[in-house]
């Protein structure tokens, strides 16, 4: 969850990869490409050299880009609608947690539908999960809790039809998808701000995460 109420709950981490670099690994896949809703937020400079700045002082390197991301974080958004998701990522403000910008984000997000909106490229860091923002690519969904999602059978597909096609695109194992609340257990998990160590969200737990991975798994192999 990055949204608490329809404010942003902070999801907080930071994210960036530098002006020039290399773009996400894509590797060559079977898995057939769901239709993808174009919702972009601004993202300009001045957001990108905010995800650098906070990079540099969360990950040690001053750096907007999302290169080669090794994790897909799941997560819900507290939010009953893609507009109420997208209305608080675009606008660029201190979060409501830790004050500091650029505001939160995530990179794609599932109605109830189960439609997928892209919010901003994976080519760049949003900040969805504290720790692990500049290797992980975001995923909201509309809903209020992991059950909202499990028990929602066109928004469940959804999800895990995108997400195979995303984890297929780059690389990224079944045990590389995580919910956010696995967070602090990841092996990527990197955080050099005391402030914000140890601190994580309570969507898409472990045993939640272990019922969707069983499902993702189920759509095969890449």
């Amino acid at each position: 969850m990055i949204i608490a109420t329809v404010a942003v709950a902070a999801a907080i981490g930071a994210g960036a990869g530098s002006g020039a670099g290399a773009q996400p690994t894509a590797t060559t896949s079977s898995v057939t490409k769901p239709p993808i809703h174009k919702m972009l937020i601004p993202y300009p400079q001045k957001r990108k050299r905010e995800m650098a700045a906070y990079s540099k002082r969360h990950y040690g390197q001053y750096k907007w880009r999302l290169n080669n991301p090794q994790l897909i974080v799941e997560h819900y958004a507290a939010a009953g609608s893609i507009s109420s998701i997208f209305n608080t990522f675009r606008t660029d403000q201190p979060d409501v947690e830790f004050h500091e910008l650029p505001n939160v984000c995530s990179h794609f997000a599932v109605s109830a539908s189960g439609a997928v909106y892209k919010f901003v490229p994976p080519t760049i860091r949003c900040r969805h999960v504290v720790g692990l923002n500049y290797t992980a690519i975001g995923i909201e969904h509309v809903g209020f809790s992991d059950q909202d999602i499990l028990n929602r059978p066109a928004q469940l597909n959804g999800s895990l039809q995108f997400t195979q096609w995303l984890r297929c695109r780059f690389g990224i194992p079944v045990n590389q998808v995580i919910g956010h609340n696995e967070s602090l257990s990841s092996p990527f998990y990197k955080e050099l701000d005391p402030r914000f160590q140890g601190q994580t969200h309570g969507d898409w737990n472990h045993a939640d995460m272990q019922t969707y991975r069983a499902d993702l798994t189920k759509l095969g192999d890449c």
